[in-house]
């Protein structure tokens, strides 16, 4: 929780029009970090980490609130019941993309062993999934210059971090006290599910903004 609060912190210097990034080649080449989506149009982004949580209402929760989803799936989880992650993203328009092998914290390790960790999921995906993930979360937002490299060198387009985090039913927010156009939202595959979407709903609709899907803006 305390890498995520700093990935917090570092976008409370970013305007509210401003999609908060990093290019690849600021950092040395590899893959660009966004933190936001860089759109004017009233949507908002959840994204969904790890998988070790799965529960058959979990559709159904994502199918009511009408919200696609950004799946950022740990290999170790998706591989357990890749059945499951097909018909949730099938029945809610949802994405399947990368979250590493084990979530290891990838951020000093050399560039084989990240690379392993970002391309061998990407391989498995592209089998148990049909396509391809284009996008890559690194395990508790923490990665390097390496980390963008090796993302790169997989095929991964954007390395995606967040500007606001659903915990527990309750929301924190990069800057100010509300969701923002572009905003990406972090939630995980927990026991609290339910209430986690029920408060991304919430949000969003406070905001004036609808859940989209992220991969449809960074295209």
């Amino acid at each position: 929780m305390l890498l995520a609060a700093a990935v917090l912190l570092a976008l409370t210097s970013c305007s509210a029009g401003q999609s908060a990034h990093t290019s690849g080649s600021e950092t040395g080449g590899g893959a660009p970090v966004v933190f936001r989506a860089a759109t004017d149009d009233p949507v908002v982004f959840l994204t969904i980490d790890d998988g070790a949580v799965r529960d058959a209402a979990m559709t159904t929760v994502l199918k009511k609130a009408e919200v696609p989803a950004s799946l950022f799936l740990t290999s170790d989880y998706a591989v357990d019941e890749p059945e499951f992650f097909r018909r949730l993203r099938d029945e809610t328009g949802s994405r399947i993309e990368g979250h590493s092998i084990d979530h290891s914290d990838l951020k000093g390790r050399d560039f084989a062993d990240q690379k392993r960790q970002i391309c061998r999921p990407a391989r498995s995906y592209t089998k148990a999934f049909g396509k391809r993930p284009r996008l890559f979360r690194p395990p508790y937002g923490s990665y390097d210059e390496t980390t963008l490299r090796a993302a790169d060198e997989c095929g991964v387009s954007r390395v995606v971090l967040w500007s606001a985090e659903i915990k527990d039913g309750t929301m924190s927010f990069a800057a100010a006290d509300r969701l923002r156009p572009g905003d990406i939202v972090l939630m995980h595959f927990g026991d609290n599910f339910r209430e986690d979407v029920r408060e991304f709903v919430t949000q969003a609709d406070r905001s004036g903004l609808r859940p989209a899907l992220l991969e449809e803006h960074l295209e």
